[in-house]
């Protein structure tokens, strides 16, 4: 959980600076105000989750899908605060920050230290023939 948040941070501050370099500094701030806005609620989500370790597992659903409706309500709440605060937004890169940093999750298998790295495991049969049994 802990090592897809941080891969959010990480991204969208890497992308933000190149934001900063590449465009202007006013984009790159806002790329980062639209990342922030999907990193925070993660990371109380991931947060939360981690509190809950221990406890019954019935329990889990309910914590979870309540906490996902909050995390998505938190994301909201934190992009119209955004657009209420300030006064000339750029969209383009306040929605990019947003979409970078709901995506680098999907990254976070790549770096995680336990995460299978032979997945689908090979079916092992006795009566399965490999081709170093058939010599091809």
């Amino acid at each position: 959980m802990f090592a897809a948040v941080g891969l959010q941070a990480a991204s969208i501050i890497v992308l933000g600076v190149v934001t900063g370099v590449v465009a202007d500094w006013t984009s790159a701030k806002f790329f980062l105000l639209g990342g922030v806005a999907a990193v925070v609620p993660n990371a109380l989500f991931a947060l939360r989750l981690a509190m809950h370790r221990g406890r019954s597992p019935e329990s889990y659903p309910v914590i979870f899908f309540l906490g996902e409706f909050a995390k998505i309500g938190l994301t909201l709440g934190l992009l119209a605060w955004v657009v209420h605060a300030e006064p000339e937004v750029r969209w383009l890169p306040l929605l990019l920050g947003l979409i970078v940093a709901l995506k680098a999750p999907l990254f976070a298998l790549l770096i995680a230290k336990d995460a299978p790295r032979d997945w689908p495991p090979l079916a092992k049969t006795g009566s399965a023939r490999t081709d170093a049994d058939t010599g091809h």
